[in-house]
C-alpha cells in the first residue's frame, strides 16, 4: 500500500509537527503527518497552555529569540485559525502572577525577574494591597514576594490542537493516526521511503517531530542526542467562574484559569522513562499546593487528572536542525516545557530551513551536532 509521494513527511503529530505541517501547507507544500497514536494527544495536549512574555527585539539568547518570535506569532495564528476553522483557541493576554513564600525562593525570584526589564519584558512588584486587588482569592499575608507580568498570555491547548488539525486538513494535509514508525532506512545518504504499518511512505523530505519519542528514532539511526522523557502530572478543578483570572506561578508549579471556571494545577518533573500515568502521592502534593496557594480550592473535588511526557534535552535547548546522515532528513524536537510556546516560531524557521532559505532567526545553536564528538560539533 502506498500513499504516493508528498513533499514532506512529518513523523509526530504534536503541536510542533502540526504547526510545521500547517506552515508548510500554507507555503504550497504537500504534507503527510503520521503519529503513533492520535494527533495532538501526548505532551501538547497534557500541558497548560501558558505563554510567558518574550520580546524578540531585545532578545540576545537564541532561545529567547525563538520565544520572542513566537510571542509575535501567537495572536496572529490564533486569529487565522479561528477564521479558517471556526475554532477559538482562547488565546488571551491575561497576565501572570509570580509569588514566593520562603526567603530563599523570594531571593531567587527577585534575581530572576530583575533581568527581565532589560529584555523588554514588563514586571511590576506587588505589595499586599495590590496583590489582593489583582487576585482576591490569594491570601497576600502568606507571601514574602509577589510580582505581576502583565503580558504573560494563555491559550487552551486542546482547542489549539483541534484548530491546527482542522486547518491542516483544510489545506489538504494528510494526517494518519496509529502509524508508528520504528525504522528510517538511509540509502547512500538519502531516504527514499519509510516503512510503516500503513505501507511504504514516500516524501522528498522527512522531519522528525515526535517529542520524547524522537530519541528512539535517532538512536535507531545511531545519532547521538540528549532527548529524555520527563513526566509531568496535572489535575483539574471546576470552580466558580473568576475564582482567579491570571496564571499564578510559584517556582515550577502553577495554577491556570479557564474562562468556564475550570482550573488546572501542575506540574512536576519526574524522570521515569516512558511511563505515563498519575500517582496518588504526586496528585496529593499538587492538591495541597493548590489549596495553600488559593484557599477557595480547598475541599473541591478533583474532576480529572492526567500526565504527559515532555521532551527534555541535555542542555535545555531544542533540536531544530538538518540531520546530516541523510540529505533530506530534519528534526524539530526537545522543547521540554515550552513546545506550545515556541511552536509557531519553530514552524517558521524549520520551513525556512527545509526550503533552503536563511531562517528568520539564527538556529545554529539548535543543531543536532552539538552533542556529537565529530569534527562538525558546534562549539559554544
Amino acid at each position: 500500500m502506498s500513499h504516493g509521494e508528498h513533499d514532506v513527511l512529518i513523523i509526530g503529530a504534536g503541536v510542533i509537527g502540526l504547526s510545521l505541517a500547517w506552515e508548510l501547507s500554507n507555503r504550497g507544500k504537500t504534507v503527510h503527518v503520521i503519529d503513533a497514536n492520535l494527533p495532538g494527544r501526548e505532551a501538547s495536549w497534557a500541558g497548560g497552555g501558558i505563554l510567558p512574555d518574550a520580546n524578540l527585539q531585545h532578545a540576545l539568547d537564541p532561545l529567547d529569540k525563538l520565544r520572542g518570535l513566537s510571542q509575535q506569532l501567537h495572536p496572529i495564528w490564533a486569529d487565522r485559525l479561528k477564521i479558517e476553522t471556526g475554532i477559538d483557541n482562547h488565546f488571551e493576554v491575561c497576565g501572570g502572577v509570580h509569588v514566593a513564600r520562603r526567603t530563599g525562593e523570594a531571593a531567587a525570584l527577585a534575581g530572576l525577574l530583575a533581568t527581565l526589564p532589560a529584555e523588554g519584558i514588563a514586571v511590576e512588584k506587588l505589595n499586599s494591597q495590590q496583590l489582593r486587588k489583582l487576585e482576591p482569592a490569594l491570601d497576600p499575608d502568606q507571601f514574602l514576594a509577589a510580582y505581576y507580568l502583565p503580558n504573560d498570555a494563555l491559550l487552551r491547548n486542546p482547542r489549539h490542537l483541534q484548530a491546527l488539525v482542522a486547518a491542516c486538513e483544510k489545506n489538504g494535509v494528510l494526517i494518519t493516526p496509529h502509524c508508528a514508525v520504528t525504522d528510517i532506512p538511509i540509502d547512500l545518504g538519502h531516504i527514499h521511503s519509510v516503512p510503516s504499518p500503513q505501507g511504504s511512505l514516500r516524501a522528498k523530505q522527512i522531519c522528525i517531530t515526535a517529542g520524547a519519542w524522537s530519541a528512539m528514532l535517532l538512536q535507531q539511526l545511531n545519532i547521538e542526542n540528549g532527548i529524555v522523557p520527563i513526566r509531568g502530572q496535572m489535575l483539574l478543578y471546576q470552580a466558580a467562574t473568576g475564582t482567579i483570572n491570571r496564571v499564578i506561578n510559584e517556582g515550577s508549579r502553577y495554577v491556570i484559569p479557564r474562562r468556564d471556571g475550570h482550573i488546572l494545577v501542575g506540574s512536576c518533573e519526574e524522570e521515569v522513562g516512558f511511563e505515563k500515568g498519575t500517582t496518588p502521592q504526586m496528585l496529593d502534593q499538587l492538591a495541597d499546593f493548590a489549596g495553600q496557594l488559593i484557599p477557595p480550592l480547598n475541599g473541591l473535588e478533583i474532576k480529572q487528572s492526567w500526565s504527559g511526557l515532555r521532551p527534555a534535552s541535555f542542555d535545555g535547548m531544542p533540536y531544530l536542525s538538518r540531520i546530516t546522515a541523510a540529505d533530506n532528513l530534519f528534526i524539530a524536537a526537545g522543547h521540554f516545557r515550552s513546545g506550545l510556546q515556541m511552536s509557531p516560531a519553530t514552524a517558521v524557521v524549520m520551513a525556512d530551513l527545509m526550503a533552503g532559505d536563511t531562517p528568520a532567526i539564527d538556529i545554529s545553536h539548535f543543531s543536532i551536532l552539538r552533542n556529537s564528538n565529530t569534527p562538525d560539533t558546534v562549539n559554544f
